[in-house]
């Protein structure tokens, strides 16, 4: 639902006077580019930007701590074992896209800020998140901090009990994700699954360079709230395999990508495949982590 500011905006833009160049309203989020409207810019306000329902098949593997820690910038540490939570998403019915969908790869790392002032804060810490659509990607990066880039992404195949994803980039495979012997989780479960949601600490780096090339302009760790009730959800066995790459396959991501390929997986600890109906985005007011 659009909020006053939004709609003030809107106005300021429009109804604006030909002779005049448009002016900055103080305090309004404005984004790339600024003559635009983008999303709302305070979603929390009114519980959160709804997706109506989101399909997410997640996995979470065991790997060696000293490969893990590369996928962490200070001063995050691992938690007490070195997990890494591959999710595949499907997200359907959103409402800042008036119900268009689009499909998402999160790959987070179980880990502990220290900072400064915010000590021992437990969590996970998004290494990478890959869209298959522009507008998402613009907006997690700018106004969230959240590393996101394009990959191809295919809606999750379902087939009895059986789910499998796929992502790939110009042509070639990233990464695969199966869960088999998927079996129905009880309401009691499926609760856990909704208090977790709302608890989980996901942190995200905002890092922006500066024009110059010579430091960041913005570098900080910030939080990003959700909210979801769960309707359905089903645990099996789960695997996985990240592809190794290479700057003529995929000249802009295949370092992190053969970092991801490199994590040794010792084990893997099951697979879920959890709708949520719906999931609320930044449902609480994000932090600022220091």
């Amino acid at each position: 639902m659009p909020r006053n500011s939004r709609k003030v905006t809107e106005e300021t833009l429009i109804n604006q006077p030909e002779s005049l160049m448009y002016t900055f309203e103080p305090g309004h989020p404005y984004t790339m580019p600024t003559a635009s409207i983008f999303r709302d810019p305070r979603p929390w306000e009114n519980g959160g930007m709804r997706y109506g329902r989101v399909t997410a098949l997640a996995v979470t593997f065991l790997t060696e701590p000293e490969a893990a820690a590369k996928l962490l910038p200070e001063p995050f540490r691992l938690d007490e074992e070195a997990l890494i939570s591959v999710a595949v998403c499907q997200c359907e019915d959103v409402d800042w896209l008036a119900g268009k969908a689009y499909n998402l790869v999160g790959v987070d790392a179980h880990c502990v800020f220290d900072g400064e002032v915010d000590k021992d804060v437990h969590g996970t810490f998004c290494t990478i998140m890959w869209e298959n659509m522009t507008e998402p990607i613009l907006g997690g990066r700018d106004h969230s901090g959240v590393p996101k880039v394009y990959a191809d992404i295919p809606n999750l195949m379902r087939h009895g009990d059986t789910c499998r994803a796929d992502v790939t980039h110009f042509g070639y495979p990233i990464l695969e994700v199966s869960a088999t012997g998927l079996t129905e989780m009880s309401a009691d479960q499926r609760r856990e699954i909704e208090q977790a949601k709302h608890d989980a600490i996901w942190m995200n780096l905002k890092h922006f360079p500066s024009v110059e090339n010579d430091g960041a302009d913005v570098s900080y760790v910030c939080t990003y709230p959700c909210t979801a009730e769960c309707p359905a959800a089903w645990e099996g066995d789960g695997e996985l395999q990240f592809f190794e790459s290479s700057f003529e396959k995929n000249p802009t991501q295949y370092a992190l990508i053969n970092l991801l390929a490199s994590l040794p997986i010792l084990e893997v600890r099951g697979a879920k495949l959890i709708v949520f109906e719906p999931q609320m985005a930044l449902a609480r007011k994000p932090q600022r982590l220091r």
